[in-house]
């Protein structure tokens, strides 16, 4: 290679820099770039400035020799190479994944991961970085920064790196770089924020709750704009009762969660011909799908088909929703008046779930320190299953992989996916002396 050194003065001192020409033009430069950042790249943790031409040019061809100088690449921003690899519409490296192992790569997740480096990676990266100049540095820096910030989890900045981590490898597997920086950056522990869980008595009011609004109405607080008495120009609100009734939706969905455990976005993908019925007790959901916004339908997380217990009252229930469907030929059980197409937004019933904890004891600021939410509902029904069934059973029905995972969540045949409904049965069961007294009352499935 041809190349001769140069000093550039930046600041209070020079720095050396290599300078590669073109073979067929001296007077064209290929590369040109730092000695010291050659140092970083070769794994040279020294930060004395280099001062002597000589030290230099044993940087220069050491890193020649391993391969991290490479004139046949293009030179690409690093910014704008991350940025195309998560557009998953037209990423090149999305495209080929998931041709070789179909939907590997979800919509949900590219967009994930391209909102992630957007949002938290990018802001704390020189805009001019490339990618080839890429050190372990420049990732530990916006580490340290988005730590030092405190505003975000262990987890969420793991999701960060992440983002870079993917399209560095593969930048190393075509050979656009010599070595991955991500060898030198240091590992981040996982900070897991237990979720906090419900009382079977406080789901029971939630679904109480939601099932009466669905079907006689209650009456909420909210607030309405008044005429602007004061002539202040500025719009006035007062608060006031209304009177409020919704469909199902919202309590065939919390039940569902509480009942079985389903995420929402499997609740979301349901559709009539995933409920089986088995006798008057019982039926069966086949839990083979979700529903994401970007991704539309996939597969579960984890890409696992599982079968989940449903008392009878509620699989009729739900099958009678599906019988809503406005729309001819959709299935959708959770559908939209708005779209054949896509079902319910979530948005709609996790607004009832939490309007309901509201109305039945549990705010907001109670519920952000218990740190529970829609989610919570599946926590507490693995949590609740723990030591009543066994772990097999268990993992069966949530659809966890490992005993590991089980673990996480906790504070066969179509019999034993019947048993496991007679547990949940049991467990959410009215007392005798209860049935009694609400024997005139109506609630969730009577």
């Amino acid at each position: 290679m041809n190349y001769y050194l140069t000093k550039r003065k930046k600041a209070k001192r020079s720095y050396f820099y290599v300078n590669f020409s073109d073979p067929n033009d001296s007077r064209k430069v290929l590369l040109s770039m730092s000695v010291e950042l050659l140092r970083r790249k070769l794994g040279v943790s020294n930060k004395l400035p280099i001062t002597r031409e000589k030290e230099a040019y044993v940087i220069v061809e050491r890193a020649i020799a391993e391969g991290i100088i490479n004139l046949d690449r293009d030179t690409k921003n690093f910014i704008e190479y991350v940025s195309d690899f998560w557009d998953f519409d037209n990423s090149e490296y999305i495209r080929r994944r998931n041709q070789k192992a179909p939907n590997s790569i979800g919509k949900d997740y590219a967009m994930n991961m391209l909102g992630s480096f957007k949002t938290h990676a990018k802001p704390n990266l020189p805009p001019r970085l490339n990618l080839h100049e890429v050190t372990a540095q420049n990732i530990e820096k916006v580490i340290d920064t988005l730590l030092d910030q405190g505003k975000l989890s262990n987890a969420t900045v793991k999701r960060v790196v992440q983002s870079m981590s993917v399209p560095l490898k593969e930048a190393t597997r075509k050979k656009w770089i010599a070595h991955n920086p991500m060898d030198g950056v240091e590992s981040i522990a996982n900070t897991y924020e237990e979720r906090g869980i419900y009382t079977i008595e406080e789901i029971k009011k939630v679904l109480d709750y939601l099932y009466r609004k669905a079907t006689v109405g209650t009456i909420e607080i909210k607030e309405a704009r008044v005429p602007d008495v004061d002539k202040t120009g500025k719009a006035q609100f007062k608060e006031k009762e209304f009177s409020v009734k919704t469909t199902m939706q919202p309590f065939l969905a919390t039940s569902l969660a509480a009942y079985t455990g389903m995420r929402a976005g499997e609740i979301r993908a349901l559709t009539s011909d995933q409920i089986e019925l088995v006798d008057e007790k019982f039926g069966i959901l086949t839990v083979d799908r979700a529903y994401n916004d970007y991704a539309k339908e996939k597969s579960t997380k984890g890409k696992r088909t599982r079968k989940v217990p449903v008392p009878r009252a509620l699989c009729d229930q739900l099958l009678e929703e599906a019988k809503k469907n406005p729309h001819p030929g959709s299935k959708w059980v959770f559908w939209s008046k708005k779209s054949p197409n896509n079902p319910v937004a979530s948005s709609f019933f996790l607004k009832q779930f939490y309007t309901a904890l509201k109305y039945t004891g549990i705010d907001e600021d109670a519920r952000k320190a218990r740190n529970i939410d829609f989610h919570s509902l599946r926590h507490t029904f693995n949590s609740n299953l723990r030591g009543r069934i066994t772990e097999k059973a268990l993992r069966a029905v949530v659809g966890h992989e490992s005993e590991a995972m089980s673990d996480r969540y906790t504070h066969g045949s179509d019999e034993d996916i019947l048993a496991v409904g007679g547990v949940v049965d049991e467990m959410f069961g009215e007392t005798k002396q209860d049935k009694k007294q609400n024997q005139e009352k109506v609630v969730r499935y009577e």
